[in-house]
């Protein structure tokens, strides 16, 4: 099927040939064959010609991209103001059958001090960045869960911080935490493990949002 020198319909009646030679059982490819023939059928109707497909296209689009990303010197800025900080690529992040950056749930910037950042991932912890972002620092690695769904900031006092601890995968809550030093250190709430009981609130229960 990705040899496009192939009509699409000569494509079809080899498979129906075969399927009608070997049948259309369970694990016989049969009901992939037809997804990927009502996928693909108004593509090349009426004539059926693939020669000028490239089946790797979108593919190839993205890798170009992603080079050219990765391979900028400066920070990518754009005319409406916004600064691109990275990461310019996610290659050997983690060790993880498909590597990546992390989903970010939640981030903040200080308004009055644009070097102030924090950001929370779901799966990451809460992340602190003291120079706009270029560098970051995770400090809730010791906690009883691994992510962070949302946090709150003090506006009168910005070292003062509320998070909501989450399990990674399916982000039941584990309590809210506190810190008064920027995220540095956390010191559990009365809304925590300890009063909720091991995994939060229940099996089903999360907090989205702290505000």
């Amino acid at each position: 099927m990705e040899n496009n020198s192939y009509n699409f319909y000569e494509v079809v009646d080899a498979a129906n040939a075969y399927f009608d030679a070997n049948g259309r059982t369970k694990g016989s490819g049969w009901k992939n064959f037809e997804r990927w023939k009502a996928e693909n059928e108004s593509k090349f109707y009426p004539s059926g010609d693939r020669s000028n497909v490239d089946f790797y296209g979108v593919t190839k689009t993205y890798t170009e991209i992603a080079n050219q990303a990765h391979n900028l010197k400066n920070k990518a800025s754009f005319t409406d103001g916004w600064v691109e900080l990275g990461p310019w690529s996610a290659n050997n992040i983690t060790s993880h059958y498909s590597p990546g950056i992390g989903r970010v749930q939640d981030f903040w910037v200080n308004p009055n001090n644009t070097n102030q950042m924090y950001i929370a991932s779901s799966t990451g912890g809460f992340w602190k960045s003291n120079n706009g972002g270029n560098t970051w620092q995770n400090t809730t690695d010791f906690l009883p869960a691994a992510g962070v769904f949302t946090f709150d900031v003090n506006p009168n006092n910005t070292n003062e911080i509320l998070i909501a601890v989450c399990q990674g995968g399916f982000l039941y809550t584990h309590g809210i935490y506190r810190s008064t030093d920027a995220g540095a250190t956390w010191t559990v709430s009365n809304f925590g493990p300890a009063n909720l009981g091991w995994g939060g609130l229940g099996s089903n229960v999360r907090i989205t949002k702290l505000r």
